[in-house]
């Protein structure tokens, strides 16, 4: 098991690498940072979404304390597309998550 551990390690460093490259030359003209795929560490988020739920609360919380601080109805309508972002983060991690519940429990069987 140690054998491996250095082989994760050396990956993990190199996604570092390739991301750090990635946002360090995204916007150089001409400068070739890969295949244009998305780097592994911004693909991985997707697998979880817990994640993407905790985001969407994140989001929330400005809208939260206005609506509990009663402020004015014009700060409350500056946080309406916050607030359609955090709630479809929600909804959509709470749908991965129940997809995910689905196929494990039709992996089972």
């Amino acid at each position: 098991m140690k054998n491996n551990e250095p082989n994760k390690k050396n990956e993990f460093e190199k996604q570092l690498n390739d991301l750090k490259e990635w946002e360090e030359n995204q916007y150089n003209p001409g400068y070739y940072i890969g295949t244009g795929k998305i780097p592994e560490p911004i693909k991985g988020v997707g697998k979880y979404p817990f994640i993407q739920i905790i985001i969407g609360f994140i989001i929330l919380i400005p809208m939260i304390i206005a609506i509990i601080d009663k402020t004015d109805v014009l700060n409350i309508i500056a946080f309406i597309i916050p607030a359609i972002i955090g709630f479809s983060l929600i909804y959509g991690g709470i749908i991965k998550l129940i997809n995910m519940k689905k196929n494990q429990i039709n992996k089972k069987m």
